[in-house]
């Protein structure tokens, strides 16, 4: 891939980012308990309908990602530009192509694993009378990524539908990826959820994430409506929190804001590719960025860093609104970006 962001700005970014010390150095070994991690957290790739290439901020946050080395990747959503009818089978194996080329392949050369959730653009869960409206592009999406399975590391379960949901426990770490690639998440995949969350993998001072493309209630201008968020999503957060979930990562809504809602610390990704979109009750747009995760089991801390891929930056919290208030969604609260895992017994 070539470095088309490799002028001056980005490299003080990437200095400045790379004088936090790696979580795990050059070491893939997943199987070093209490060995922190870096987690790099990505969403919403995806250009123009049936687009098999990518713009320049995707492109940085690759080259971002290779130079940092993170122990994962998590994508939550919109890897490629479906949710598109008259796409034919040819142009939705060529935008995987296209994905493969510009995002996975590069990631895997430098041994930095992939984990990715369904967005609507991908392989949408919208039905109709009982039937996927988009069943051709959930079959490309499973193809391609039932392909490159055996990529994951070791630790993957309750994986029989992957990529729509599964689980991934490694040291430290219970990761848990629903389908929420449309508003609708199932009576039978809550149940799944549920079952997941308390699967006798999930140790009692894991970190325990729970990813899907949609968010639990709205965050930015024009998508504050039914089928932009999660259907019934106070029963779903309710399932959540007596779960003990520590962290809900969304990304659709293509604006970065970390929120308290609903009882749970929520992480809304901004858009790492094009259409870039206003947080309620700001007058900006939330500009292209991807956000760094780093978690210490060994002193339960977290560390979230969001970088503008724009102007190289690091983006703070207190640039964002305190609150965000949407008639009939959850309110938000703006919360902190350093924070602690309560201790639970």
């Amino acid at each position: 891939m070539a470095a088309a962001a490799s002028g001056s700005a980005l490299e003080v970014l990437l200095k400045k980012v790379a004088a936090q010390p790696l979580a795990s150095g050059q070491n893939r070994n997943f199987q070093t308990p209490n060995k922190p991690l870096r987690i790099g957290l990505i969403s919403d790739l995806n250009s123009s309908y049936g687009s098999t290439s990518y713009g320049p901020t995707v492109e940085r946050g690759v080259n971002l990602l290779l130079q940092q080395k993170p122990d994962l990747v998590i994508c939550a959503g919109d890897m490629v530009a479906g949710q598109k009818t008259s796409l034919t089978d040819r142009q939705l194996a060529a935008m995987w192509e296209g994905f493969e080329t510009f995002v996975r392949r590069p990631l895997e050369t430098a041994g930095i694993p992939l984990l990715p959730a369904m967005g609507n653009h991908d392989a949408s869960s919208q039905q109709s009378q009982g039937r996927w409206i988009y069943a051709r592009e959930r079959q490309q999406a499973s193809r391609f990524w039932s392909k490159h399975q055996d990529a994951v590391p070791s630790g993957l379960t309750e994986a029989d539908i992957f990529p729509f949901q599964y689980a991934w426990h490694g040291p430290g770490l219970f990761l848990v990826v629903m389908d929420a690639s449309s508003s609708t998440v199932s009576s039978a995949q809550r149940q799944w959820l549920t079952r997941t969350l308390n699967a006798p993998q999930r140790q009692q001072d894991d970190l325990c994430l729970v990813v899907g493309h949609l968010p639990l209630t709205a965050f930015s201008q024009g998508r504050a409506r039914a089928g932009e968020c999660i259907h019934d999503a106070a029963s779903l957060a309710a399932e959540l929190r007596q779960a003990d979930v520590d962290l809900v990562i969304s990304g659709h809504h293509h604006a970065w804001y970390p929120a308290e809602a609903l009882g749970l610390r929520l992480l809304s990704l901004g858009a790492m590719g094009s259409g870039p979109r206003r947080l309620l009750g700001s007058s900006s747009a939330s500009p292209a960025s991807l956000t760094l995760l780093d978690w210490s089991a060994a002193d339960q801390s977290i560390s979230e860093r969001t970088l503008n891929l724009n102007s190289f930056s690091e983006m703070q919290t207190d640039q964002l609104p305190t609150t965000i208030v949407a008639p009939g969604f959850a309110e938000t609260r703006r919360r902190h970006t350093q924070w602690q895992r309560p201790q639970r017994g």
